[in-house]
């Protein structure tokens, strides 16, 4: 992962202490870093772990792709919150909300605009990102436009949480489909961990986006200004910063693809050619044949019937849906 990204992620741990020990720790959290990225590597199904995705270079990509024509998740999903939040959010006082994943800041200033303006000062406003930076882009946005906010971001993996702030009654918002990047069983484990550090009565606001045509969900993948394409690929320049290897982009072809069986689109690089790719963290090349391919990433699509599965794992009621007309994205919200 390049420099940048080392250093956000090296805030999961303490500050305090010795200038020295920060610095171990930042050593010891990139070395964790080269060795996920080996394994997958030099693993018989080769793959680089999504999260890999989000350099700086990443971040602004996929921000252009979250406008593209044919990328509907953001757009419905933004039109879902703009027509319910009113209900869901509308009469809120003295609560916690908490975004797990929080990103930019345009999704929660949909949320907060539907809250009485008067009754923002008794709310406290937690968003959770890998990202101290994105943390502190989006506090001095939401700043602006809601000055009495209380807003107090925390810097962690929200998939590792062990507790939320308690204070208050919580409302949890988890947007984007995000849940649809982990298999069904590490979506089970998430829920289950999120429902155990609920207290009854707390609410969480789920993201997903459904099964539908294949060509609408091909098409969200493969766009037409390769934007998606430049996306995928950029997570190689993420292992030669880290890994010192010498990945070259133009080798690879965007690959993307809805699997009907397990219903979600898988994203992978396809070599073009045999390829040879070295590394000093390397005891010898990792060979990679043409037509083998790295998978790069998941994005599950969801049934009411796999909604209902996973409320059930995870021992959380469904209180709500709302769907739009064309039932491409749903906004379910879950009660403990």
């Amino acid at each position: 992962m390049p420099t940048e990204a080392i250093q956000t992620y090296s805030q999961l741990f303490s500050s305090s202490g010795t200038k020295q020990k920060s610095l171990s720790r930042k050593e010891l959290l990139a070395s964790s870093l080269k060795q996920e990225l080996i394994k997958g590597l030099t693993a018989d199904n080769k793959y680089i772990s999504s999260k890999f995705f989000y350099d700086k270079y990443g971040s602004l990509l996929f921000e252009w792709i979250t406008q593209l024509p044919e990328y509907y998740p953001t757009r419905t999903e933004k039109s879902l919150l703009k027509k319910f939040a009113p209900k869901l959010f509308g009469q809120l006082s003295h609560v916690n909300l908490i975004e797990l994943g929080s990103g930019d800041c345009s999704k929660i200033s949909l949320v907060l605009n539907s809250i009485q303006k008067q009754k923002l000062k008794n709310i406290r406003y937690y968003p959770i990102d890998f990202s101290q930076s994105s943390i502190d882009k989006l506090k001095n946005n939401l700043n602006k436009t809601f000055g009495n906010l209380t807003i107090k971001g925390i810097s962690s993996d929200f998939t590792k949480l062990t507790s939320l702030p308690n204070e208050l009654p919580r409302i949890i918002c988890f947007f984007g489909s995000t849940i649809g990047n982990f298999d069904s069983l590490e979506a089970e484990k998430l829920l289950i961990r999120i429902q155990e550090i609920m207290n009854p009565g707390d609410q969480l606001i789920v993201g997903l986006d459904m099964v539908k045509n294949r060509n609408i969900l091909e098409a969200a993948y493969n766009d037409s200004q390769r934007i998606t394409e430049a996306f995928n690929k950029n997570i190689l320049r993420a292992c030669n910063h880290l890994l010192e290897t010498d990945f070259v982009c133009s080798d690879f072809q965007h690959v993307a693809f809805f699997n009907d069986d397990l219903k979600r689109i898988e994203m992978h690089l396809e070599a073009k050619h045999n390829l040879h790719i070295s590394s000093p963290h390397f005891n010898q090349y990792i060979t990679i044949y043409k037509g083998e391919r790295i998978h790069t990433e998941n994005s599950h699509k969801f049934t009411m019937e796999m909604i209902h599965t996973l409320a059930n794992k995870s021992k959380l009621t469904i209180n709500q849906v709302f769907s739009d007309e064309k039932k491409w994205f749903s906004l379910v919200q879950f009660t403990k």
